[in-house]
């Protein structure tokens, strides 16, 4: 729990912090200013943010798998990763979708936010907070319709992946692992021979809500914040 927390505080924080910096810098290189721009901000933001948690990531997912609990927390947790996979392969294993995952997700939300509140306002909602509520968990929403099979994919590889690390007889992997997009587009056509596009949007229902919801508190709360943190350090 501690790891997820410790994860999630860092991605969200860190893709709301970076997102306006960039924007900012686009629109500078010459970008207009747009849904777009706003949207392509979001992508690029996703990149630190993997790098940063994806050995966080692979942490968590090989304490959930450990069923005979032979791990004695997260320090013995890298170093069976870094001991069987090597440090990128360890480190970074399923990179390549977490990175897909991202951009989607965070792209998609960036992109329809401001669209989402501006369509409520022009319909007559002029209350801010449910301007921004309804924004926030509807665009939540729709990164969810388009990042799901990505995540289910995700979710699958790099939990083969972490699984292989408490086989010895398995082979170390390449260090370019992480980032062969191979290993993601077969499974993806391995869940789609096997399921359909219903295999590729599993849980989908949970996650809209999930994600729908955080980025509704996300977007409420952080401009308010933001807003009562200058006004008490006198910076506005």
């Amino acid at each position: 729990m501690a790891v997820e927390v410790f994860a999630s505080s860092i991605a969200r924080g860190g893709k709301f912090f970076l997102q306006p910096i960039i924007k900012d810098h686009l629109l500078r290189l010459g970008f207009k200013e747009s849904y777009v721009t706003t949207g392509l901000s979001g992508v690029v933001a996703t990149f630190p943010e993997v790098w940063t948690l994806s050995a966080v990531e692979n942490i968590k997912l090989a304490q959930q798998l450990d069923k005979h609990k032979r791990f004695n927390g997260v320090t013995d947790v890298a170093q069976h990763l870094i001991r069987t996979r090597g440090f990128f392969g360890g480190m970074f294993c399923g990179y390549f979708g977490l990175q897909v995952r991202g951009c989607i997700f965070v792209g998609g939300t960036f992109l329809t936010i401001d669209m989402f509140r501006d369509n409520l306002r022009a319909a007559g909602v002029s209350n801010s907070l449910t301007v921004d509520l309804v924004g926030g968990f509807t665009s939540g929403v729709f990164g969810v319709a388009l990042n799901c099979w990505a995540d289910v994919v995700r979710s699958v590889t790099q939990r083969k992946q972490i699984q292989a690390s408490f086989d010895a007889t398995i082979p170390r992997p390449s260090i370019f692992e992480p980032i062969n997009p191979m290993p993601f587009v077969r499974e993806a056509g391995s869940i789609m021979s096997a399921r359909g596009v219903g295999g590729l949007y599993a849980g989908v229902g949970p996650k809209m809500i999930h994600l729908g919801v955080g980025n509704a508190l996300l977007f409420v709360l952080l401009p308010r914040f933001k807003t009562m943190w200058f006004d008490c350090r006198g910076l506005n």
